[in-house]
């Protein structure tokens, strides 16, 4: 028992030097100056020496043991002193060559030349003290002077061309359909503008029907759809934007509306910076606007024209990885007085991929949950197929999707703006 009482002491004693031996901690970055070419300046190595006393983490070194070995090469040209300074390293976590140059006027002061070679040898030698003592290193970026006279490039002013079409041909079926959207936009930091002009367009083609009473009815229909307007958006803040929008529609004569216009404001509160630079967004905003509808068919209430106050919000979200974008667009709208007259949800998830620079292919859906006044029954032609075909507007519950192909030239000027994006 003494003896395994013993050989347990011995063994601790063995270890406790070791566990209690504290690890040396890591000296500063040895530097080793090397002059090369003719100089007419002080920088190497009175300047570069200097420069290593000023600063407590950086320690001169004989070459044999030296972290890092600057190599200054001078070469004359004209009045001007042009050095380039080689940063040799063998530290772990940093690079292993680093090159800048710089040039010193003769002309100038000590204290001058000083000043101008300084910075680019900090710039040089930090990668290798960061590796090393990383909060020993700050960095900041000033504006240069010359850049105050540089003008702001590029321009605010961006178009996009988004075109969607469909078709197909079985013997005497055949249909096609096409949408073409022509966008105007203007980006500024704290505004945004944007003008539409959107046209739509169908075809159907199939043999008539015949009814048992000899009456043949034809089947084949075409219908189109224009629709322009423009918005404007005010950023408040950060978080807070403001915005006006005026839309208006018309359609050919078997459609919904002879002229249709909503004109609305909104005021937004958004998560993320409108410059996001991801693209994110997670909004809300509401909306508060006006309607006015002139009707190819008179509506149940006996309504050929209508013109009423609506209201409503509307929530975003989405967020982008890569070159590909996934989102929701969340809407409610309703007749402000009368909401069991007018009103609709709308739920809409899309999926966008960046193909190239000016190219984008999208997949969006839609699913809408109405209430709207349907069409007076007594106003409807029983034998036209085509005003039969497009009654659908007035359905409580509307499902739809799109593959759509975009072509646009952004702003150049840089900027984000992606505040109400849905007014």
């Amino acid at each position: 028992m003494r003896l395994l009482v013993l050989a347990l002491v011995l063994a601790l004693a063995a270890l406790a030097p070791r566990d209690a031996r504290a690890e040396s901690p890591a000296g500063p970055v040895r530097v080793y100056i090397e002059c090369d070419g003719e100089l007419r300046t002080k920088a190497c190595p009175a300047f570069l020496l200097g420069f290593l006393d000023a600063h407590a983490v950086l320690l001169n070194s004989p070459r044999a043991g030296a972290d890092v070995i600057v190599f200054a090469t001078g070469t004359e040209v004209a009045l001007i002193d042009r050095i380039q300074l080689r940063f040799v390293g063998r530290m772990l976590g940093a690079p292993p060559v680093i090159e800048t140059t710089i040039d010193i006027d003769v002309r100038n002061t000590d204290d001058e030349q000083r000043a101008k070679l300084e910075p680019a040898f900090l710039r040089g030698i930090a990668l290798f003290v960061a590796a090393r003592f990383p909060t020993a290193v700050s960095v900041t970026l000033d504006r240069p002077a010359e850049l105050e006279r540089v003008q702001n490039t590029g321009s605010p002013l961006g178009i996009g061309l988004f075109v969607s079409g469909s078709g197909s041909s079985t013997g005497q079926y055949k249909s096609a359909s096409s949408s073409t959207d022509l966008v105007a936009r203007y980006v500024q930091a704290d505004k945004r503008a944007l003008a539409l002009a959107s046209f739509n367009a169908g075809l159907t083609r199939q043999p008539p029907l015949t009814l048992d009473d000899g009456t043949i009815v034809p089947l084949d229909a075409y219908q189109w759809s224009f629709r322009t307007g423009a918005e404007l958006v005010h950023l408040l803040s950060a978080s807070w934007s403001l915005g006006a929008s005026s839309y208006t529609q018309f359609d050919d004569p078997r459609g919904q509306f002879a002229f249709s216009n909503r004109s609305r404001v909104a005021i937004e509160w958004d998560r993320f910076a409108a410059n996001d630079p991801r693209g994110n967004r997670l909004g809300i905003f509401y909306h508060l606007g006006w309607v006015t509808e002139r009707y190819n068919i008179r509506n149940e209430l006996g309504e050929k024209f209508a013109t009423y106050p609506v209201h409503g919000v509307n929530a975003i979200g989405s967020f982008r990885h890569d070159k590909v974008e996934l989102g929701l667009n969340f809407e409610v709208a309703v007749q402000l007085l009368d909401p069991n007259r007018r009103r609709s949800v709308t739920a809409s998830p899309f999926i966008e991929v960046q193909l190239g620079d000016h190219v984008s292919l999208e997949l969006s859906m839609s699913v809408t949950q109405r209430a709207l006044p349907a069409p007076d029954a007594a106003a409807i032609d029983p034998s036209d197929y085509q005003l039969l075909s497009r009654l659908s507007y007035a359905e409580p519950l509307s499902l739809s999707g799109s593959l759509s192909l975009s072509i646009r030239w952004e702003p150049t000027n840089g900027v984000r703006n992606n505040r109400l994006e849905s007014i």
